[in-house]
């Protein structure tokens, strides 16, 4: 069975690191997973360099255009036995930025998404909001009077596309699967809080952070609940920040062990659970 699963975010939202951090469970076999892996990829080389910086505690380079592909899994269900082949495209994070930025989209990255059994949606805990308050505004303007002046204006850049908010770039992008002259249909999509550790110790769930960090999506999400299932899950790929943690996850014995989740029962290490429910039963 062929299962297609695409990973969503933004520049720097993650999603290279846990593409490496997934491969090394996968094949390490270190710690207790939902699924397994039944077979070597084609591309073992792109994904044996991705594991290489993940294990030496190395911030996982961005994908370049010279390495950008699809990376591809194949995998067995440990419990119900189920086979599959997941293919995730690793792409850089200026393609997901197209369809708000300049209202077109990669025709290849346009045919995953049409064709995507399910999507992997990456923001990272370790970035500001993007929410910037009337109040807020008034702060840098200055008193009403002034909003008008030339003084007030220089204060602000020329209006780029490419400075949006992210969350309103992920909803267009989001948005593009069910529009016209497509037929709406229901999808799977697990929110992917990285660098989940920046917030772990505040005593907020995943649905929480979504909710006060990033209203936009997580309103988008509710709303819309015919067309995305959606669940929220905290994660830490590399399992700290770089690199000033670097020191000490060296020492850890098991880099597997090294990882961080959060959400829906899932196993602390497990980089597996998310795509496992994404696999699972109709949507």
């Amino acid at each position: 069975m062929m299962m297609n699963q695409l990973i969503v975010g933004m520049p720097n939202s993650g999603k290279s690191t846990f593409i490496a951090a997934l491969r090394h469970v996968f094949v390490a076999n270190e710690v207790s997973t939902e699924l397994e892996l039944t077979g070597l990829a084609d591309n073992e080389a792109h994904l044996n360099r991705l594991e290489d910086d993940w294990l030496a505690c190395n911030r996982v380079s961005r994908t370049k255009p010279t390495t950008e592909g699809w990376v591809q899994f194949n995998v067995r269900d440990r419990r119900s036995g189920v086979e599959s082949i997941l293919s995730i495209p690793d792409l850089r994070g200026e393609a997901f930025e197209q369809p708000a930025c300049n209202g077109q989209c990669n025709k290849e990255l346009y045919d995953a998404l049409i064709d995507t059994d399910g999507v992997l949606l990456f923001t990272n805990a370790d970035k500001e909001d993007d929410m910037l308050l009337i109040a807020d505004l008034m702060d840098i303007l200055g008193p009403p009077e002034l909003v008008e002046s030339s003084d007030a204006q220089q204060k602000f850049d020329v209006f780029k596309p490419e400075n949006m908010p992210e969350e309103v770039k992920i909803v267009e992008f989001l948005q593009v699967a069910n529009r016209r002259p497509l037929s709406p249909r229901c999808r799977k999509v697990a929110v992917m809080i990285s660098a989940w550790d920046v917030v772990a110790t505040m005593g907020r769930t995943p649905d929480q952070w979504l909710l006060e960090n990033r209203p936009m999506l997580a309103q988008f999400l509710i709303t819309n609940s015919m067309l995305w299932n959606s669940r929220v899950y905290g994660v830490s790929a590399q399992g700290g920040k770089l690199p000033q943690m670097k020191a000490s996850l060296e020492k850890v014995v098991r880099p597997s062990e090294r990882i961080r989740v959060v959400g829906h029962g899932a196993q602390p290490h497990d980089l597996s659970a998310p795509l496992s429910w994404l696999m699972s039963g109709q949507c």
